[in-house]
């Protein structure tokens, strides 16, 4: 239940919508507009655009004025409130809510729009009784593990040639087991193993750059460490988050975090009731009847983080290529364009500085008009909002640079909104094709670990994680851990030294057809995918396809073994068929069975490493038995190195 209106529902974001539409009325027919907004090549110019508009309707009008909207925050906290109504009415939804989770989500909710001491008593009360229901749970966070390079001596490593070498410290992956390549018009930039890699390397441990919680877990996870909790304490200044202590609760509104805690969940800019007006599910307002309409409230929310999370002198000197950035700046990609500031990576790419989240691809080259118009909308206002919530910059007559884009001579001492935006504007885009979620499995036994639900909890922007490129059939598949919201990397299966790595983006092959997987990355990733299981399409898991594709690989001659076959038609040995009929009637059902048990430790892990390092030396791809070996690879490593609650009422 939402007890007042988000996004497109809200009061203010409404008049916005209506602001914009009528004004550009005004200017003229909308394919005429649009063709001159089309027109524009950088981020920086669009904004412009819009807010160029937005002026000529509103003569008069000083400062952030000008939009036509509340110029003070207070105006905005007037409707985002603790409201004791609102509690009530939550409460009264309770018996409306099926699931033990859904009634202490409710409850919490209460607790958070509770105003006076007898509404929180009531709301406490309810919430109270409702954990008196509970049993035993658990919430596990493993901490993140170290990126180890191998001995030198015992393994092979690459070698760049000298015109393609990249200068680039990856801080994700310390010990040099990644490098950067360019492949070109081919992907763009890639990363690649510097040295051989067995099956469960772990190749980089990734921090975000920002990060947010979504909606769903506002009731019952904190909002700044993302620890599930089931007595989350209310933020004292807006009805909508809640924190797992007091010292959660201070450091995320703190201005300046440590760089332990960099990436984690603030609460300084969209607190104050803020944080109900930049849900966006729809960002300029078009009906969600129109093919054309786009929307979505966790990009709107990331993009709006990545720039509250950085320091306005930081982002000053970024966009203007000063202070820190003076000596190997190339400006940004908002102003810019991705040409020149993606020619060369940045010498040290850190998760945790600016530059390795401007840095990432935004695809706006792929986009169309009204993509880039709904976003520019969007941008404008989520600005308008981050300068409620208090970031500093200047509107309009208020700076002499409004209009003029940056360079290092031109640095002001305050960010004029028109920046800002232009940064959000390039944030919208990249967020939405670099953005990863973090997730935790929940367990409601342990008796049975196939009964594993994944479930999204937080948004995040990995920079280091979002330049490994898609395949359907990835090389690598990631973990999420503790150490914050810690993601780590790891290898599926061996890699020769100079192997470019891959991950996939959304359903790999054996779970969704060539059809769905397309649609799906050229939608939301505006790509077509090439791997090998995409051009010669394999079948999915199950498929009655897969049975006459079964090959092994011989261990005696290498050829090329088709089952049903009982030797090797090259040099007749027996010995392929009979290790494949033992790994599927006996090694692989048998440790299955020890995992959907709980019966999962390190000895599991390295039993379930050991069989898909033999499947990988026997196996010919795609196979049913390999794919199968491949999940409970990554159970065995999710339930020991991951992240994970037990609920057992879930």
């Amino acid at each position: 239940m939402d007890a007042s209106k988000c996004g497109s529902d809200h009061k203010f974001v409404k008049e916005y919508f209506r602001i914009v539409n009528e004004r550009m009325t005004k200017v003229g027919r909308k394919k005429e507009w649009m063709k001159q907004f089309g027109e524009a090549k950088t981020d920086f110019e669009r904004v412009c655009f819009l807010l160029k508009s937005l002026e000529a309707s509103n003569e008069g009008k000083r400062g952030i004025e000008v939009l036509g909207l509340p110029s003070k925050r207070s105006e905005v906290t007037k409707v985002n409130v603790k409201s004791d109504e609102f509690s009530d009415k939550i409460l009264l939804s309770l018996k409306t809510q099926k699931s033990v989770r859904g009634l202490l989500n409710y409850a919490t909710r209460a607790l958070f729009f509770a105003e006076s001491e007898a509404a929180k008593l009531r709301a406490e009360a309810n919430r109270s009784r409702i954990l008196s229901l509970l049993g035993e749970w658990k919430c596990f966070r493993a901490e993140p593990p170290e990126v180890m390079s191998k001995d030198s001596s015992n393994c092979k490593k690459v070698s760049c040639k000298k015109e393609k070498e990249v200068s680039c410290h990856l801080s994700a992956s310390p010990d040099g087991l990644l490098q950067l390549k360019n492949t070109g018009n081919k992907r763009g930039w890639a990363l690649e193993v510097t040295q051989d890699i067995a099956v469960g390397d772990v190749l980089m441990v990734d921090k975000p750059y920002a990060s947010n919680l979504l909606s769903d877990h506002f009731g019952t996870h904190c909002y700044h460490c993302y620890k599930r909790m089931l007595s989350l304490i209310p933020c004292d200044c807006c009805p909508y988050v809640g924190f797992c202590s007091e010292f959660c609760a201070e450091n995320a509104k703190k201005h300046v975090l440590p760089a332990s805690a960099k990436g984690a969940g603030r609460h300084v800019y969209d607190c104050h009731g803020i944080l109900a007006c930049i849900m966006l599910d729809n960002y300029a307002g078009w009906s969600k009847e129109n093919k054309d309409s786009i929307g979505g409230p966790i990009v709107a929310r990331l993009a709006f983080a990545c720039v509250a999370n950085t320091d306005p002198d930081t982002l000053l000197d970024y966009i203007c290529s000063s202070g820190r950035y003076a000596e190997e700046g190339r400006g940004h990609q908002a102003f810019e364009g991705a040409t020149k500031v993606r020619e060369k990576p940045p010498s040290v790419l850190d998760p945790t500085d600016y530059s390795a989240a401007a840095w990432l691809v935004a695809c706006s080259e792929h986009r169309n008009r009204a993509d880039l118009w709904q976003r520019t909308v969007a941008a404008v206002f989520l600005t308008y909002c981050l300068s409620l919530g208090g970031y500093p910059m200047d509107w309009f007559d208020e700076t002499p640079d409004f209009y003029i884009a940056p360079s290092p001579t031109n640095r002001p001492k305050r960010l004029p909104a028109s920046w800002v935006a232009a940064c959000i504007l390039y944030h919208l885009q990249s967020v939405s094709a670099n953005g990863h979620s973090y997730s935790e499995e929940v367990f409601v036994s342990f008796d049975n670990l196939s009964a594993v639900k994944s479930e999204h909890i937080v948004s995040c922007l990995y920079p280091t994680l979002s330049l490994v490129n898609h395949s359907c059939d990835p090389t690598t598949f990631r973990v999420c851990t503790g150490g914050g919201v810690s993601c780590f990397l790891a290898a599926l299966r061996p890699l020769p030294a100079g192997s470019e790595i891959f991950d996939c983006y959304s359903d790999c092959f054996s779970v969704a057809s060539k059809v769905t997987r397309q649609k799906e990355l050229t939608s939301h990733y505006l790509f077509q995918c090439v791997c090998k299981a995409c051009t010669e399409d394999w079948p999915r898991f199950l498929d009655i396809r897969l049975e006459a594709m079964r090959a092994l690989k011989c261990p005696q001659c290498k050829g090329m073994i088709t089952l049903p076959a009982r030797r090797c038609p090259h040099c007749k040995s027996p010995k392929a068929p009979v290790l494949y009929e033992r790994l599927t009637n006996v090694t692989l059902p048998k440790q299955f069975e020890l995992v959907e048990r709980g019966v999962v430790n390190e000895g599991s892990v390295e039993a379930a490493k050991k069989l898909l390092e033999d499947m990988n030396t026997l196996i010919e791809r795609p196979n049913m038995l390999y794919d199968r070996a491949q999940e409970m690879f990554k159970m065995t490593i999710d339930f020991t190195r991951g992240a994970w609650v037990f609920e057992p009422w879930a």
